[in-house]
């Protein structure tokens, strides 16, 4: 069965721009949590409009289900990530501007440097990841690195312009799944997704992690954080055929 997976960041970033604590990422965490949601993803940074240090730690503490803890590949972050102890760590680039932007992390930058990392959080019997776009030429690449997990990009779905370039983009995302269970990844995905979009993203065989951000939080905000977490559970649910 899928995992719906909630990201707090968008929270963070609310709290930022208006001054108001009562926007707390933890808090949401467990109400989502207490609602059905099976996964919390959180990104670290350094910066005041997202998730910080002290948010995490108590994430780690009061959270229960899992926490998938995004990062980049800086000293600073891959010491609180060892620290924090979360149950997944995924390697990403932020884009820093005035708002978080997560971006797939480079096959090469990759292959640099994420084997001299991996092992600590190994031995800390810490899970993997590496946010990637579904392409099997990425695949191959991040197949040589001792890796857990990939999650996939799927702003092309997302962003689609019209439904037949968000059908090939479905197609692409299908076939990179397959790819990578048969590489022995796990398979996760992430990015804009809408709740149009969980009967499709069901379908496809493979598929564990489905991570909603800002539509889910706009629907709590609209019907209530239990309406909008059931309504995403029950869509993957339906329609999901592995």
């Amino acid at each position: 069965m899928k995992r719906l997976t909630v990201s707090v960041d968008d929270v963070a970033t609310l709290r930022f721009l208006l001054h108001d604590s009562d926007f707390d990422p933890v808090q949401y965490a467990i109400l989502c949590e207490v609602a059905g949601a099976l996964g919390i993803s959180a990104t670290l940074t350094n910066e005041q409009y997202g998730i910080q240090e002290r948010d995490a730690i108590l994430l780690k503490r009061v959270y229960k289900s899992f926490l998938n803890l995004h990062i980049p590949v800086e000293p600073t972050f891959i010491k609180a990530a060892l620290s924090i102890n979360p149950d997944m760590v995924t390697f990403v680039e932020i884009s820093r501007s005035e708002r978080l932007r997560i971006n797939p992390l480079s096959e090469e930058f990759a292959k640099d440097r994420l084997p001299d990392i991996l092992p600590d959080f190994q031995a800390g019997n810490i899970s993997t990841a590496v946010y990637c776009y579904p392409e099997i030429s990425i695949l191959k690449q991040l197949s040589k690195i001792p890796i857990d997990y990939v999650e996939f990009d799927c702003t092309e779905i997302t962003i689609a312009s019209d439904s037949n370039d968000e059908l090939v983009a479905l197609d692409k995302l299908n076939s990179a799944t397959l790819a990578a269970a048969k590489l022995g990844f796990g398979v996760n995905c992430f990015g804009g997704i809408q709740f149009a979009h969980l009967p499709m993203l069901a379908e496809i065989p493979r598929l564990e992690d489905v991570c909603m951000g800002l539509s889910i939080l706009k629907k709590s905000m609209l019907a209530g954080i239990d309406r909008a977490v059931r309504d995403a559970r029950e869509l993957l649910f339906f329609h999901q055929k592995d």
